[in-house]
């Protein structure tokens, strides 16, 4: 089906053809998936931790907020330096922190001290985001990126699903401390795997200088880009959907709706199932739709899913059930909007592409940390709250794909 859209415009420079192995895919997914695995895996152990700890679960609940905030800083960083020094460098740092701060979190002996140890693992773990969007614009096309972050998603979106079943099954046989045992082997795992399975994709010729004032200048120019922030903050804010209800799931499922602990993975794990079932529609609609179209799309489903759960909460009619399908339709929409949000926003940023993934990565996180912290600030009961949260959300990335389609329509035009 041809679209009705222009196609994104490259000059030859930008323009890139290379093929792609599903090997070094499923490398850049193992990379990708170190925040899915550090965010979910430990979400079933909050009680105990917060026993532990002598703090109540919202309490705890917090360290998933500091991983944010250390997600969102380390990207910017890396950005720019992955621009300068090329994409393998930053791996091996950000790979070694991260296994480093897995140990720290192991000996925490309080909540501030296992704060702090989130905030550093994530300063590390977050590498792989920058560096993975970065590669995959190195090498392909804005059509071939959008497949390459479909085939991605099918394979880091196991993470999701095994993360948490994972973690509940080692609180059965060992203690917490566990889960972040077994998070830092997987860091030390990539690492070696990293050293020896993946290849430089920024040549030499096209490294940027690197100073402070650069950075800066390079933020701001992107963001006054609107090629790349109008798609970015479609993404972004589609993102912080799906994270409010993640870092509100423990509170949602176990303790609103009584989910057992060691059964809360088979749940969480369901929502992880659309992620991966729709990205691979989306890689095999990219060749007949415009990628445009399809970020579209996945806005819809997000809207709709999200006013599905509005409705529940505000009428009372909410089951477990009931919930489910809804929370499927919010997460299940991110296998659209991620991949070509994402494809969207750096089509037009090959010189500057390391930046433009650690910003649109840095916005995906931020908004999350806020609508977060929203969600759990708000004082009505927690579905209403997570369900107003997603709606608003879902309503500014349709208002900016909007933006995108009426300024396509426009230059058809001229």
């Amino acid at each position: 089906m041809s679209s009705k859209f222009p196609q994104q415009s490259h000059t030859p420079a930008q323009t890139i053809h290379h093929s792609y192995s599903m090997v070094w895919i499923a490398l850049l997914g193992m990379l990708t998936a170190l925040g899915p695995l550090s965010i979910d895996m430990y979400l079933p152990a909050l009680p105990s931790m917060a026993h532990q700890f002598g703090v109540s679960t919202g309490a705890i609940s917090t360290t998933l907020p500091a991983y944010f905030c250390g997600l969102a800083i380390g990207q910017l960083i890396y950005g720019p330096v992955s621009d300068r020094f090329g994409r393998k460098p930053p791996l091996y740092f950000g790979l070694t922190l991260f296994t480093l701060a897995s140990i720290a979190c192991i000996f925490a002996a309080g909540l501030e001290q296992m704060q702090i140890a989130r905030i550093i693992q994530a300063l590390g773990g977050c590498v792989g985001m920058v560096i993975v969007r970065a590669a995959i614009r190195d090498r392909l096309s804005p059509a071939q990126s959008a497949k390459a972050f479909s085939s991605m998603v099918l394979i880091m979106g196991i993470a999701p699903i095994l993360a948490p079943l994972l973690g509940g099954w080692l609180l059965i046989h060992f203690s917490w401390h566990s889960i972040f045992t077994m998070l830092a082997a997987v860091g030390f795992i990539s690492l070696v795997a990293i050293h020896f399975g993946f290849k430089e994709t920024l040549h030499q010729e096209k490294r940027q200088t690197l100073n402070l004032k650069n950075v800066f200048v390079t933020y701001g120019r992107l963001l006054k880009d609107a090629s790349f922030r109008t798609p970015a903050l479609v993404g972004s804010f589609s993102y912080a959907a799906m994270f409010s209800y993640i870092g509100a799931a423990s509170a949602l499922l176990i303790d609103h709706f009584g989910v057992l602990p060691q059964n809360f993975g088979w749940y969480f794990g369901v929502n992880a199932l659309g992620v991966i079932g729709m990205s691979q529609v989306n890689g095999r609609l990219v060749g007949r739709f415009h990628i445009l179209q399809l970020l579209h799309a996945g806005v819809i489903l997000q809207t709709i899913s999200g006013l599905w759960l509005l409705g529940l909460a505000v009428t009372g009619l909410a089951t477990l059930p009931l919930v489910m399908i809804g929370l499927f339709g919010v997460v299940a929409a991110v296998g659209l909007t991620g991949a070509n949000g994402n494809a969207l926003a750096l089509s037009q940023q090959g010189h500057r592409a390391g930046s433009a993934s650690a910003l649109q990565g840095a916005l995906q996180f931020a908004l999350s940390l806020v609508m977060g912290l929203v969600v759990h600030g708000l004082m009505f009961s927690i579905l209403a709250n997570l369900a107003l949260v997603i709606v608003t959300c879902a309503f500014m990335s349709f208002g900016f794909v909007t933006l995108i389609i009426m300024k396509n329509k426009r230059l058809a035009m001229l």
